[in-house]
Order: C-alpha cells, then structure tokens, then sequence
C-alpha cells in the first residue's frame, strides 16, 4: 500500500515536471512516459500484469475525463468553422489508414484479407486520450485544435463501430453492410443527443439540488455514469461524453424559457481546475501504461509497425496538403494536423476483441498493433518537438512553404492559461 501511494504522489509531481519541462523545451512529455513505461517493463520493475483489470479500468476513466474535459473546453463558436474540416480529414485519413492496413498486413505480415481489413480499420483512429490534451499546449491555433480534437471524436467512431461489425460478420460468416452505416450514421447521431440531454439533465439537478454544487467529483461522476449508461444501451459513449461536456460549456445558448430552469453554470472555474488536475495525473497514468503495453516479439512485428507508421503520417501529409488550403492555415497548423497521428486505447481494444473471439489471427493482430501504438505515439512526439522548435521547424517547412508563416504565441503562454466555461 506504501508503494502505491508513493507511486501516485511520484506519478502527480512527475507529471508537471514534465509539463514545465515541455514548456521550456518542447520536448513532449507524453513521449518521456511512454519511454518510462517501456523502461519499467524491460527491466521486469513493473509488469502489465501488476495491473490486471485495474489498468484497463484507469485507462477507461482517464478516456471519459479526457474527453469530459476536453468538451468543456469546446465552444458552439468554434465548431461553425471547425466541423467540416474535421469530418473531412476523417474520412479520408480512415480510408488511406485501412488501405495501407490492408497493403502491409497482406504484404509483409502474410495474413489474409479479412486479417488486412481488421487491422486496418483496428488502427484507424487517433487517440482522443493524446490528441485532446496535446493539442491543448501546442502553438496552433483555436481553429487547428477543434479540427484535431474532433478529427480523435470522429475516428474513433468509425474504428469502434466498423470494428465491431466486421468482427461479428467475420465470426458468423457474413458482412451485415447496413449495421455498419446505422452504426456510424444514426448511431453516432443518437450517441450525441443522448450526450446533451444528459447534460441538460445534470443542469436541471444541480439547479434543483443545491448541495450538488459542494460535491467537487459530482460532475466528474456524471460523465462516467453518463458513458457507462450509452455504452451498455449499444451506442458510443465516448461520443456522448464530449457532447455532455460540450452542453455544460455552452448553457448560455439556451432559450431563456428554458435556461431558467437550469443551472447556467453548471460547471463552475474551481471545478474546471480540479477536474484539469484529475485529467492531467490519470493522463500521465496513461502514458505510462501505454508503454508498459509494448512487448517485443520479434524484429518482424517491429518492422511491420516502422513501415505502417511511416505510412500513416505520409499519408497524413497527403491529405493536410489535399484538404486544409493554405489561405485558411498558416504552417504550424499544417505541420501540426501532420504530426498528430498517434494510434491509443480505442486501437489497443479493439486489437484484443478477435483474439477473444476466436479469429485464427487474433494473435497476430494483438501484437501487430500493440506495437503499432507506441511507434506512432513516438513518431507524434518526435514531430511535435520539431513543430514547436523553430530551428527544428526549418526541416519540415519546405514541405509546407504555400502556407503562411504566422507568428503565434509560445506555448508557454498558453500553458498558464485556464479555458473558461
């Protein structure tokens, strides 16, 4: 018990360390934790194992706090620029990640075209649980970090709900094509109005029930009965998370008829603080577990994620240049949406549901894109280091000379501020 409480007070004081650390030299902290997780597990300190259920669990809670916050940090305003883009790099970001799945499971790793197909689509999103809280200290601006922390919202729907189908069809024998456009379609929809009448339902309480508003984590707990609720009911709860965030931020938008009978605000500066801690220690948690969750198997499977990765952040390079026009994007925008590729706990469950199924290359697939993982989370942080270092930037910026090159406000500037609600 010493030791687990040690190790949390270790985790907090670490954390922000390595916050003013990527301040001062934009050295990502999530990359320094991701190699301590690795380093813990080479040198046999701390197993996965250790863990059991309770990593899978914490990595659960660290997703709906990170995603809680992060819609509470989104404005109506800035989604009117900000969706279409979004939706846009999605799309195409998910169908060149599932052919280049396909092309290096097929080519490199001999599997056959439905194992193509599941690993494709199975590292197809970028983690809302990195993107979200990165982007938060990054030099770009509001616009670029809207695109990107609903770019993770929106791929992570298409993996989950795709996933899941082909998973099934393959299993039964066949491909239900309709599941799968409910699933991204009317279901995504359903995911987010449930998300806001959850909301409005938390303002109505707090409204009601004044000594809510002394209960700190009453809101924290909210959003995770919120997930569980969706989630078992076979809709997205990640997805209604962020809307329920979102709603809360966005009270004054209401009727008055309506907004009368709610409590406007709904999550107040102190608690926004508290819950910024919360999502900052189960982050840096996180990080370190993701690392924790390499395991090297043989120099094949590494090739396979170099290649794959590679891939991956070419290929977003592609699409920033095809979909975001530089008269709308300066370059840090541009070189940022290119770096922000890093694959996390949607893929990591994902990978292990055809082992459990039954599927003769669950095996396979597992330890292809558990190690797929951290490479992108490395490849991340190794771009954004050189994003926001402006001697280092002089290397990326030849690819993106027809943007504009803006000055913006150091990172360090951005850290110290607080987003109101």
């Amino acid at each position: 018990m010493t030791v687990a409480v040690l190790a949390v007070a270790g985790l907090f004081f670490l954390g922000h360390f390595l916050k003013w650390l990527f301040s001062k030299t934009k050295i990502p902290d999530l990359l320094l934790l991701v190699g301590l997780g690795v380093l813990l597990r080479v040198t046999g300190l701390i197993s996965v194992a250790d863990f059991g259920k309770v990593g899978t669990f914490l990595s659960t809670v660290a997703l709906i706090v990170i995603l809680y916050h992060g819609g509470l940090s989104l404005k109506a305003s800035d989604l009117k620029g900000s969706s279409a883009p979004a939706l846009g790099i999605s799309l195409v970001g998910f169908s060149l990640v599932i052919l280049i799945g396909m092309a290096i499971a097929m080519g490199l790793g001999f599997q056959d075209w439905q194992a193509g197909l599941l690993f494709g689509v199975s590292i197809g999103s970028t983690s809302s649980a990195i993107v979200i809280p990165m982007v938060r200290f990054l030099s770009v601006s509001d616009r670029m970090k809207t695109i990107l922390s609903l770019e993770s919202s929106f791929t992570d729907v298409l993996a989950i709900v795709i996933a899941l189908v082909l998973i099934d069809g393959f299993v039964a024998g066949k491909i239900n094509v309709r599941e799968i456009f409910l699933g991204i379609g009317p279901g995504t929809l359903m995911a987010i109005l449930l998300g806001i009448l959850f909301g409005l339902a938390w303002a109505f309480l707090k409204k009601t029930f004044s000594f809510l508003k002394g209960l700190h984590f009453s809101g924290e707990a909210w959003a995770a009965l919120t997930y569980a609720i969706i989630t078992l009911i076979g809709y997205n709860g990640a997805m209604a998370v962020l809307a329920l965030g979102f709603c809360l931020s966005n009270m004054d938008l209401l009727p008055d008829w309506l907004s009368s009978k709610l409590e406007k605000n709904a999550v107040t500066r102190e608690e926004l603080t508290l819950l910024g801690e919360i999502a900052f220690i189960l982050k840096t948690f996180f990080f370190i577990y993701l690392g924790m969750m390499v395991e090297f198997t043989g120099w094949g499977l590494l090739g396979i994620a170099l290649v794959t990765s590679v891939l991956i952040f070419i290929s977003r390079y592609l699409f920033v240049r095809l979909l975001l026009r530089p008269s709308h994007y300066d370059r840090i925008d541009a070189m940022a949406a290119m770096a922000m590729g890093p694959r996390g706990l949607a893929c990591a469950v994902l990978a292990t549901i055809p082992l459990q199924r039954g599927l003769p290359y669950g095996a396979w697939m597992q330890d292809a894109v558990f190690t797929v993982i951290p490479v992108t989370v490395i490849f991340t942080s190794t771009l954004v280091f050189f994003v926001e270092k402006p001697k280092l930037r002089q290397k990326l910026e030849k690819f993106f000379k027809s943007y504009r090159d803006d000055s913006l406000p150091s990172v360090s500037s951005v850290v110290n501020t607080t987003p109101s609600v």
